[in-house]
Parts: structure tokens; sequence; C-alpha cells
């Protein structure tokens, strides 16, 4: 039951852009500027294969009512973080799939055929360091200098400590990795084979609530902690139905965050308090750290800070040579996604 509750609460944090967000702006990139797409005339029997991470979109679409009448056949292949839905484009089982941003560094550095369609972000991050129970002793990133730190590598969790570990000059070799699930992380600090974690809300809320000694050392700060995208394969985007099936599937999801931006209140009570346990006073707490959703602009203001991660995934070892990172974004659906947010 406590793991079924955990997998539950990854879904939760995962997808916690969906329950506090609101739309502002469309994205750009240099690779397909002048690229447009319609989301006209999709031949019948078309597919989309797309990649969540434990019911987050399929969930977003179902509240806001954007999962009636598609005019293509959706098909849901689930995961728990990034690593494991690369290994999935990899085997060409998906078509488009959400993410946050560090596996499209590692997608890249791989010379995997996938790029960011569609982002967006929130306005804080709900990633934290957290120390394990009954140790006062950890109260910022320098003091990490030889403890155990776990975190999943690969995903977001591991970006936030290697920005960390930089602005108190320390490095990833400064610490002893202790490489797990998301899903595992409190049983890891609660049971003492780590000193610290890298956790994300509300599963920080729920290890909080359950070890009242733990606390919260810093949050993560930077874009790349706070944002997701929708990413594609460019077969995908070469195929005519399939790349109008993704426009309508972004503009679906356009329309469901303005939904659920206007109705904010409605998916707190339900999701936060009702799904997931929180108190009707920390789900508003996590509603307020998360803040408002915007779309990015891509690759825009998430550029720098997406390079800036790459060259740290370098400087640690994680990525075997440079990348240069404008390559990861795709702006076809810029044009779509500004009309969807204007209407």
């Amino acid at each position: 039951m406590q793991m079924k509750k955990c997998r539950d609460l990854v879904a939760a944090s995962l997808a916690a852009t969906v329950f506090v967000a609101g739309l502002l702006s469309g994205g750009t990139s240099a690779a397909a500027s002048n690229k447009r797409v319609s989301t006209a005339g999709i031949p019948a029997g078309t597919v989309l294969r797309v990649g969540e991470q434990l019911k987050n979109l399929s969930t977003l679409l179902s509240i806001a009512g954007e999962n009636q009448n598609l005019p293509y056949t959706v098909e849901y292949s689930e995961f728990v973080g990034g690593p494991p839905m690369l290994q999935a484009f990899e085997g060409g089982s998906l078509d488009v799939g959400y993410t946050f941003s560090t596996p499209l560094i590692f997608a890249q550095a791989a010379n995997q055929p996938i790029t960011a369609v569609a982002g967006w972000a929130t306005a804080g991050s709900g990633y934290a360091l957290v120390s394990a129970p009954g140790n006062t002793s950890l109260r910022k990133w320098a003091d990490l200098k030889g403890k155990r730190v776990a975190y999943q590598v690969g995903t977001a969790s591991q970006t936030v400590l290697l920005e960390g570990l930089a602005s108190a000059g320390l490095s990833l070799s400064d610490v002893t990795t202790v490489n797990l699930p998301t899903t595992q992380i409190a049983a890891a600090l609660q049971g003492g084979s780590a000193d610290a974690g890298i956790t994300v809300e509300p599963l920080l809320s729920v290890y909080l609530a359950a070890n009242p000694t733990a606390h919260v050392i810093t949050y993560g700060t930077q874009v790349v902690d706070r944002s997701g995208f929708l990413i594609a394969t460019s077969g995908a985007l070469a195929n005519s139905a399939k790349s109008a099936a993704i426009a309508d599937y972004i503009g679906r999801l356009v329309k469901a965050y303005k939904y659920l931006n206007a109705h904010s209140q409605k998916v707190i009570d339900s999701v936060y308090v009702g799904q997931y346990g929180l108190s009707p006073a920390r789900a508003a707490a996590v509603a307020k750290l998360y803040g408002l959703t915007t779309f990015l602009k891509l690759p825009g203001s998430v550029l720098a800070t997406q390079q800036l991660a790459a060259n740290l995934y370098l400087k640690a070892g994680q990525i075997p040579s440079k990348v240069n990172v404008t390559k990861e974004f795709d702006s076809r659906f810029n044009g779509l996604v500004a009309a969807e947010q204007g209407s």
C-alpha cells in the first residue's frame, strides 16, 4: 500500500505543473522556425503513441475534458522518470512523450533523434534538497561535501544537485552518489543509507509529515528545475499524419492548461487533498510554491540554463562530449500555441 501511494505521488509530482498552471506564451526555434503544421485532415486510422509519467498527460486532458472526440487514436505508455522513456524512444515504441529538461540533454548526447516541440515551466520549483531525519548539520549546499546524497541519475533531480554543488564550488566527486528511483528516496533517507536527497512535491510534503525531524535544506531555482517538455521523434515529425496529430494534441494541452488555470482550487482540492492526502493548508502551500505555469518560447529563456546544465553534465563526466543544446528544440508549433492561447 505504501509503495502504491508513493507511485501515485510521483505521478502528482511529475504532473505538478498540470495542477496549478496557467499559460502565457508560445515558442521559437532555429531548427524549424519557418515550418507550420496544420491539424486539418488527419487521416482515419492515425495512431499517436504517447509516453507519459504515470498518467500525467491523460489526467490533465481528462480533467479539462480535452480527451474527447480526438480525430486519431492515442496509445499511452507509462514511465517513472525520463531515462526509461528514452529507452522506449530508442526502441521505436513512442512518437511523443512528456519529460523534464534533463533527458533532452542525455538524448542529444546519445544522438537520439528527439526534439522538444512544446514546453512549459512553473514560477517556482517543487524540487528540494532534504535532510535525513534527525540530521541537523546540513544547512546549505556546501555542507554536502563528503556526504551521501540520494537522487535519480538522468533526471531533473541530478540537474538540481549539479547546479547546487556548483554554486558552492563543489562537484559530483565531492559527494557519494546514491542512485535510486524517485519513489525510493524517502526510504533511503529513513533507513540511514543517505544523508540527504533530492525529492519533489508532493513527495516532499509526505516525507516531511512522516519525518518531522527532517528539514528542507534548499529548493531548486533554475529554469531547468521547473520546466517540462513534450518531445517528439524526427520520424513522427516527418510523417504528415502524425505531425498533424501532434499539432492537435499540443492544442489540446494548451486548452487544458487554460481550463486548469481557471479552476485551480477545484484541482487542488480534488488532486492534492482528495487523491494524495495532503492537508488543505499544505495543498495550498504546494500550489503557491509552484505558482503559475507559462509555455516557454523554444528555445527562448530556457536555452542558457539548459546549456549550463549540459556543461555541468560534461564536467561531471555524465555525457561523453560537449553538446549545443540549440539542437534540442523545434519551433514549428509556436504559431499554433500562440493562437490557442489567444482564443
